[in-house]
């Protein structure tokens, strides 16, 4: 997973030119009191950055984010309950099984194949439980999943729920780290196989914590159809338009 690393660290060193798309926007690293919109929750819930590059037959996808792979616990229920990845195309919507913890405990890592989560959240945005998913596991990526939303308006799909017609189109190479180096955030790194998309063109890309608090999002254009050498030289370098919408 060093290359996703690399998009991460370059990125935020202004020193890579060639990504599909990306955000890179950090609030506050301190308190968990400020104001995010349309509730209260600081760096817990603070989206960072989203990264995409695509080299070859392979897309690596970067976040950086003040959520954790644990859940966390306080006087209210959870702190920390991550969403799925939602990745809208030509063919449908696919989805990405991000993981977590359960309510209250301390964690580790996630990597793929662990179980997944789906997180109930209250209407004021607290985790007040968790089911753990052994089918839906770390990784897996879903094609025609249901999506749950979250409980705050404008409310938005955030949680992916597969069903009897979803596909599993395969896994990805990936990690959930639980604390950087300040123990302020936390980084989902992963690698995947374009032609699990079947040919579709990747548009946009979304990460949003489970209570919808902060949005990180990708527009792009992306085929998952492999193209030739001289065709995919013309667009190197050539940038996504990517931005984090706020709650307001």
């Amino acid at each position: 997973m060093y290359k996703a690393n690399q998009i991460v660290l370059a990125s935020v060193l202004g020193l890579r030119t060639d990504l599909t798309g990306y955000h890179l926007e950090d609030t506050n690293d301190l308190s968990n009191n400020y104001y995010l919109g349309p509730n209260y929750g600081g760096q817990n819930y603070d989206g960072e950055f989203f990264g995409a590059l695509q080299e070859g037959s392979t897309l690596y996808l970067s976040i950086l984010s003040g959520q954790r792979p644990d859940n966390g616990s306080n006087s209210y229920g959870g702190l920390f309950s991550p969403g799925d990845i939602r990745i809208e195309t030509s063919l449908g919507v696919f989805g990405i099984e991000v993981g977590g913890g359960a309510v209250g405990n301390t964690g580790a890592a996630i990597m793929e194949g662990a179980n997944g989560s789906t997180y109930r959240v209250n209407s004021s945005g607290y985790t007040t439980g968790h089911t753990s998913l052994s089918t839906q596991t770390a990784g897996s990526v879903w094609l025609d999943a249901d999506w749950i939303l979250d409980p705050i308006s404008p409310r938005q799909p955030v949680q992916m729920s597969i069903n009897s017609s979803s596909t599993l189109v395969g896994t990805a190479d990936y990690i959930f780290t639980r604390n950087s180096v300040t123990r302020q955030h936390s980084i989902i790194e992963l690698a995947l196989d374009m032609n699990m998309f079947g040919g579709a063109t990747l548009y946009d890309m979304y990460w949003l914590p489970s209570c919808g608090n902060d949005e990180l999002r990708i527009s792009t254009q992306i085929s998952s159809v492999p193209e030739p050498a001289s065709v995919a030289l013309l667009g190197l370098g050539l940038l996504g338009i990517a931005f984090m919408r706020r709650r307001a």
